[in-house]
C-alpha cells in the first residue's frame, strides 16, 4: 500500500446557481475503504463535460436527486494506492479510469436496474464525483487504462469518448468500414467519434461555425487516416457559410450518410434525420442548441414526420458500458490515438476550466491536472 494521506483537496457545489458555488477544501477526509472489493485510486486528472457546467449552473434537467454539498465532475482518471483484501483485477500503482455509470457492465443498454445504479446517479451528478485528491470504488466499476496514455489522456475516456464508442458501436446498426458518419461539431464526443471512425476506415465529415477550429481539427485528425486515404476521407462543412448542412453532407458524400452524431438537440436534429439515409442512424447525445436561439421554423418542424419518410434510425445513446469501454481502450491502444485536448488547468483553477467551457471556444476536451 501506497503511503497515504488523513486530509486532502476536494471541490463541492455550494449552490448550483452559477460558478461561484465551485468550494475548494484543503482538509476534506480521505476516504477509507469500506468493502474489501474496492480500491482508493490518487486521482491525477480531470476533465469537463457539458454535464457537469449545467449541473454546477442549475440548468441540467436531471433525472434523478442532485445531493447537497455535490462534489462535482464525472471523467478522471488517476493511480491506484490501496486495494481490499478481496480485490482481484487491480494493484497498487495501476493507473485506472473509473466508469461514470458505476453498474453498467455488459447490457447493450441500460436494464433499469443500472440505469438507477448508474446513469441515473451517474457521478457528480446523482452521486458525489471526482474532483477530489482520493476517491474509493469498487473494483468492478473500474478499468485499467494503456501504459501509452497520460493521466490527462485517461480522463477524457470515461464520458466523451465512450459516448462517442457507444454511438458508433454499442447499438444497432453498428458502424461498417467504408460508411460515411457525419460529426456536429468539434466538442469532445464529435471529435472522438471522428477519430474512432477514421481508424475504423471510415469516412468522415466534420461541422463547426468556426473555419479556424474546421482547418485545426483537420489536422489533428490526419494522424487517424490511413496513407492510402482518398481525399474525400475527411471532409468539412462550415455551417455560417452554409445554413442547409444537411444538403451540402449529402453532396459530399454523394448521397446520404450512414451515422450522424447529433449534439445539438432540437436546432439540428430535423437537418440530422435529413443528412441520413434510409436505415442509417442518427444518434443522440446532447442538445446544446437549447442553450442558443432556435429560429421559429425549426422549433415548428414535425420531427416525427421526417423520421417516418426518412425510415432513418434515430436514438438516443448515453455512455459505453464496461466491456464496450475495455472494446475502446483496446482500439485505442492498436491505433496509439489519444483524445484531443485542447487547454489543461491546474486543479485550483477549475474555476477558470469551467468559465473557459463555458465561453465556448475550446476544440476538444478541457483537462484539470490534480
Amino acid at each position: 500500500m501506497a503511503s497515504v494521506p488523513t486530509t486532502m483537496k476536494q471541490y463541492t457545489l455550494s449552490h448550483r446557481k452559477d460558478l461561484s458555488g465551485l468550494t475548494l477544501a484543503t482538509d476534506a477526509t480521505v476516504p477509507k475503504l469500506t468493502s474489501p472489493t474496492q480500491v482508493l485510486i490518487n486521482m491525477k486528472a480531470l476533465s469537463l463535460n457539458a454535464r457537469d457546467l449545467q449541473i454546477a449552473t442549475g440548468i441540467y434537467p436531471a433525472p434523478h436527486t442532485i445531493p447537497d454539498d455535490l462534489v462535482p465532475v464525472s471523467d478522471g482518471a488517476g493511480v491506484v494506492v490501496a486495494v481490499g483484501e478481496g480485490v482481484t483485477d487491480f494493484a497498487v500503482g495501476d493507473k485506472v479510469a473509473p466508469l461514470f455509470p458505476q453498474g453498467h457492465h455488459f447490457e447493450e443498454d441500460m436494464s433499469t436496474v443500472a440505469r438507477d445504479r448508474g446513469l441515473w446517479a451517474g457521478l457528480g451528478g446523482g452521486r458525489h464525483g471526482i474532483a477530489t485528491e482520493y476517491f474509493a470504488v469498487e473494483q468492478v466499476d473500474v478499468v485499467k487504462l494503456p501504459e501509452y496514455m497520460s493521466y490527462e489522456d485517461g480522463a477524457c475516456l470515461p464520458v466523451a469518448a465512450a459516448t462517442a464508442w457507444c454511438s458508433l458501436f454499442g447499438h444497432h446498426p453498428a458502424l461498417q468500414a467504408g460508411q460515411t458518419v457525419l460529426c456536429l461539431g468539434t466538442g469532445g464526443v464529435s471529435l472522438a467519434a471522428a477519430q474512432f471512425a477514421l481508424i475504423s476506415s471510415c469516412k468522415v465529415i466534420l461541422t463547426s461555425s468556426s473555419a479556424t477550429k474546421l482547418a485545426r481539427a483537420v489536422e489533428l485528425l490526419k494522424p487517424c487516416l490511413h496513407s492510402s486515404a482518398p481525399a474525400n476521407a475527411l471532409q468539412t462543412i462550415d455551417y455560417s457559410k452554409i445554413t442547409d448542412w444537411d444538403k451540402e453532407a449529402r453532396r459530399l458524400n454523394g448521397g446520404p450518410v450512414d451515422f450522424v452524431i447529433e449534439i445539438g438537440g432540437q436546432g439540428t436534429i430535423g437537418r440530422s434525420i435529413k443528412s441520413t439515409k434510409p436505415g442509417g442512424m442518427v444518434v443522440v447525445s446532447g442538445y446544446l442548441s437549447d442553450y442558443g436561439h432556435i429560429p421559429q421554423d425549426i422549433k415548428e418542424e414535425d420531427v416525427a414526420k421526417l423520421i417516418l419518410y426518412s425510415a432513418a434510425n434515430v436514438r438516443g445513446t448515453f455512455v459505453a458500458n464496461k466491456y464496450q469501454f475495455m472494446q475502446m481502450v483496446s482500439s485505442m491502444e492498436m491505433s496509439s490515438v489519444k483524445p484531443i485536448i485542447d487547454k489543461v488547468f491546474k486543479f485550483e483553477e477549475l474555476k477558470d476550466a469551467y468559465e473557459y467551457m463555458q465561453a465556448g471556444k475550446h476544440m476538444g476536451k478541457v483537462v484539470v491536472t490534480i
